[in-house]
């Protein structure tokens, strides 16, 4: 009995450390240097700032035939995260700018969620291939490279052009709502 209390316990211990190893984009939520726990890099004299945010898009599902063909909306399998553990942030006088630039990386991840859970809306059907996501992930992807790109010349050009290049993400993540990770898109009438 005491056997199996222990392996309870142990198992709850790393589930919920397991759990919480992950920070889901939210609305609203603002990053910290407390977010920020990996050891960054030494930098050499003369070397600027940098950070590194391990973040990522998911995007999973299991589900039998039956229901795979019933189901069309996949917003809640398509998350967009970091890992706090696995993120550093060499801390200094341009620490708020860092930061700044750290939201705008995470915000980005965030539209390309919701553009991709736009994308599985429209495309999947009845008759799908459990495979039908790979290629509109694949052009999602390409297509968020080319943005991040965009992003970072926007913030070398100036701070301005930086600020103005987020408040173009925001905008579109506004105009995308109904593909948050818990909404329900509207059905188009025929």
């Amino acid at each position: 009995m005491r056997l199996h209390f222990l392996a309870f316990i142990l198992f709850f211990t790393i589930f919920t450390s397991w759990g919480q190893a992950k920070t889901e984009w939210k609305e609203g939520y603002k990053l910290t240097v407390l977010d920020f726990q990996a050891e960054p890099p030494i930098s050499r004299e003369g070397q600027g700032q940098t950070y590194y945010l391990a973040a990522n898009l998911d995007f999973n599902y299991a589900m039998s035939s039956y229901e795979f063909m019933l189901t069309k909306n996949f917003n809640k399998n398509v998350t967009a995260f970091f890992i706090p553990a696995n993120s550093w942030l060499q801390q200094g006088e341009g620490t708020e700018i860092l930061l700044r630039y750290a939201q705008m990386d995470f915000d980005l991840l965030e539209l390309y969620a919701r553009k991709f859970r736009q994308r599985l809306y429209a495309e999947k059907n009845a008759f799908s291939n459990p495979n039908f996501f790979q290629e509109t992930y694949n052009e999602i992807n390409a297509e968020m490279n080319r943005r991040h790109v965009e992003m970072q010349n926007a913030m070398a050009e100036s701070n301005s052009k930086g600020e103005a290049f987020h408040a173009q993400i925001l905008k579109e993540i506004t105009a995308l709502a109904e593909y948050c990770k818990e909404c329900k898109p509207t059905k188009k009438k025929k």
